[in-house]
């Protein structure tokens, strides 16, 4: 499915109408959303790369390599376990086979309006993803204690490590084995196909769209609550 909007409002009313046509088909979900500064397929970074080897052998490798590299790096955020080291990797741009989804929405189209100053060879839309699960699409990690031995793709809840993973309410999809070897978008996957929406937001509206948001208190800092995040928000509140 798929639709378009141009402004917060009509963002909002198109998630509500989505979930009403979803309660009157008997359905109660809950409601994931990405958002992209393009319609890239909705595959991990892990997929976006060409790997030097066995794809698979050298994920395992890359975040043994991860951990060992310098620990008093990662010693401070109290890593537990694999999942934990993954969560933690994905937040700082190591190649994992997670995908970003939030729980909020307004995250989501931020995300997703970021770069819209940036100039480009021709006028693009903007891409929010709506994704429906419940209870049964998610992961339970005590049970499943090895990330690489995951072979049907679920989500998972990770633990708040890092505070901005609380601020973007983040959840991540897990792609399973079976469809990294076959290098699957999750929008090619059966279990997940039926259950996305997308949405485009125009660039022509999308400055006018973040504007919106920082009104709604939705911005780089908000989002990003640490230097990185406050430097970004006083960039874009003091500069075209």
């Amino acid at each position: 499915m798929e639709t378009e909007i141009t402004s917060v409002r009509a963002y909002l009313d198109t998630i509500s109408e989505f979930k009403e046509k979803n309660l009157k088909e008997g359905k109660t979900p809950e409601f994931l959303f990405r958002g992209q500064a393009a319609d890239h397929p909705l595959v991990p970074k892990l997929l976006r790369l060409k790997a030097k080897g066995d794809l698979l052998a050298i994920e395992q490798q890359l975040l043994e390599e991860f951990k060992r590299a310098n620990f008093l790096l990662v010693e401070e955020n109290q890593a537990m376990n694999d999942w934990d080291y993954l969560t933690l990797g994905q937040h700082y741009g190591l190649p994992t086979r997670l995908l970003d989804w939030s729980n909020n929405a307004l995250t989501a189209l931020w995300f997703a309006t970021e770069q819209y100053q940036i100039e480009k060879p021709e006028p693009s839309s903007a891409i929010i993803w709506i994704l429906m699960v419940t209870e049964a699409d998610y992961l339970n990690t005590q049970e499943n204690r090895n990330p690489f031995e995951v072979e049907e793709t679920k989500l998972f809840r990770p633990r708040i490590i890092k505070q901005r993973i609380n601020n973007q309410s983040g959840v991540f999809t897990v792609q399973g084995t079976t469809s990294v070897k076959k290098a699957l978008s999750l929008h090619e996957e059966d279990g997940f196909a039926s259950s996305l929406l997308k949405i485009k937001i125009p660039e022509k509206c999308q400055e006018a769209v973040r504007d919106e948001l920082n009104t709604l208190g939705v911005n780089a800092f908000s989002i990003f609550p640490e230097l990185e995040g406050l430097c970004s928000y006083l960039q874009w509140k003091f500069f075209h």
